[in-house]
């Protein structure tokens, strides 16, 4: 999760700026499977290694082995995939020409795509105009012409691991509403050629300028056996960046474990353990560590909202801090460090397990260009 954010005006700028604030944000989703054999997250030897050079928004696809990616996490560009144990890369989009441009992509269970792109994918600039006008769309993994789906949609995208008995696919994500940001579920459905999404219902909504205890949420994972959905929101009491759920039948919003930093946790296949992207290191005690891992401008955002003065300059001084990943238990009692790349300057970021729960892949990136830390695309293993 990661862009630059906002401020309230007329409601077609209001709505975008809203969008913009949460599109910030990282990607997957998972159901509960059985933990992997013999791994202990917080105990099992850990290590890290560089696949790529260059990359970022990795998801990984279902058998394991292979990672699709972007280029970057700002501005739109082509999809990639590589093949983790050859390095082998190949574009998927670029055969397009001016239609190859997505803002992030992901493996549905069955090889085929599920993509986030601005209209036509011609392709932004990752600011709040393109946040507010993204949409979904699926592409077969023949590599046909992407269809759309008829949806706007916002941020990270929640994916169930496995198909239902249909050949349906469950997923969760954030669509525009009116001016502000709906949280809704659906199933995603392909002949092969075109597909469809049915079933839609709203699970939580947020509307800019109204008042509550959290905003926007940006869907991450379905859990508890795929009966919730679990998100990433800012509480406006104290401009603080928790992960939250919502229950998909009762609709009953509870917070999953408390953090006082910027922390944005994706779940292992078992659940009980998550790997968190966390500003811990990069700011371990400023007066909006909360929240202090987006840019300046949705640093800005959630500041207005919460009535600060001089926002705009508070912003710029606390924000962009950077993230490193780390493993915890969901109740939020145990937690491993796994990188320490942001007091240098660098950071760990995009991250997600695979769906054999063994290993992670992330991005590095320095946007100073000056920790010395090698950045692109990695790959983490547990266990010997």
């Amino acid at each position: 999760m990661k862009t630059k954010h906002h401020s309230k005006q007329a409601p077609a700028k209001c709505l975008l700026r809203v969008a913009a604030a949460a599109a910030v944000l990282i990607a997957a989703s998972s159901e509960a499977a059985p933990a992997p054999l013999g791994v202990d997250y917080l105990t099992a030897p850990f290590r890290q290694e560089r696949i790529l050079d260059w990359g970022n928004r990795p998801n990984w696809s279902a058998d394991g082995r292979r990672i699709v990616f972007t280029k970057d996490d700002i501005v739109d560009g082509p999809a990639y995939e590589v093949d983790v144990k050859t390095r082998k890369v190949r574009c998927l989009t670029c055969k397009f020409d001016k239609a190859q441009f997505v803002t992030r992509i992901f493996y549905l269970p069955d090889d085929s795509f599920l993509i986030e792109a601005t209209p036509g994918m011609t392709g932004g600039s990752g600011g709040g105009a393109d946040a507010g006008r993204t949409e979904l769309l699926w592409m077969s993994k023949d590599l046909a012409t992407p269809v759309s789906l008829g949806t706007s949609a916002m941020g990270d995208i929640a994916i169930s691991r496995t198909a239902d008995g249909d050949g349906s696919v469950r997923i969760a994500w954030s669509a525009i509403k009116d001016k502000g940001l709906q949280l809704v579920t659906g199933k995603l459905s392909h002949d092969g050629r075109t597909a469809r999404i049915s079933d839609v219902q709203g699970l939580y909504e947020f509307q800019a300028g109204k008042a509550g205890p959290i905003s926007i949420a940006e869907a991450y994972e379905f859990v508890d056996h795929g009966k919730a959905v679990m998100f990433w929101t800012v509480e406006l009491n104290t401009l603080d960046g928790e992960m939250y759920k919502v229950d998909i039948a009762t609709k009953a919003i509870t917070k999953i474990y408390a953090s006082p930093a910027h922390n944005e946790t994706h779940t292992f296949p078992n659940e009980r353990f998550g790997l968190e992207e966390s500003n811990l290191l990069s700011d371990p005690d400023g007066p909006y560590r909360g929240i202090s891992g987006l840019g300046k401008g949705g640093l800005s955002f959630f500041m207005q909202m919460k009535g600060i003065p001089q926002a705009a300059q508070r912003a710029a001084e606390n924000a962009d801090k950077g993230f490193d990943l780390a493993v915890v238990t969901m109740d939020g009692q145990s937690r491993r460090q796994l990188t320490k790349l942001s007091p240098l300057g660098a950071q760990a970021h995009q991250s997600v397990a695979s769906p054999d729960g063994r290993r992670i892949a992330y991005a590095v990136k320095d946007p100073q260009g000056k920790s010395g830390q090698p950045v692109g695309l990695y790959v983490g293993t547990f266990g010997k």
